[in-house]
């Protein structure tokens, strides 16, 4: 068992991550968020697209987040995450709406609270 005591911030907020905590969860999308969101709208070129699919990826670290030990795990599994999911969404045939607005709907995990969710959603709505 890991003594909180003795290891460094970073470390922890993995460690609480990793416990599904979900305040972890939400200081690492706010610390890292502006980053991925940026390489997703290099690679989508669309503001809403680049959005969703950096939501959705971030999502799913939520859903995985018991398999990565490691900041610089969490970050080569976003990158990596976020590079294949922007390009299936290239390589798909549209599916957005008007202005290139995703037409589908952001799944969110029902593991995450709704005060939680609705922090992220405003972050990355005042990101665009």
């Amino acid at each position: 068992m890991v003594n909180p005591e003795t290891i460094e911030e970073k470390d922890l907020s993995i460690l609480y991550l990793r416990r599904g905590i979900p305040e972890a969860f939400k200081l690492l999308f706010f610390e890292h968020y502006p980053e991925f969101y940026s390489f997703s709208l290099m690679l989508m070129q669309r503001r809403p697209a680049a959005q969703k699919v950096t939501m959705e990826v971030f999502f799913l670290l939520w859903e995985r987040r018991r398999e990565l030990d490691s900041g610089k795990m969490i970050k080569a599994f976003l990158y990596l995450s976020l590079r294949t999911k922007c390009l299936q969404e290239l390589r798909a045939p549209s599916a957005a709406g008007p202005e290139g607005v995703p037409a589908e709907p952001i799944v969110v995990p029902s593991s995450l609270p709704a005060d939680i969710l609705e922090d992220i959603f405003d972050y990355a709505a005042r990101t665009l």
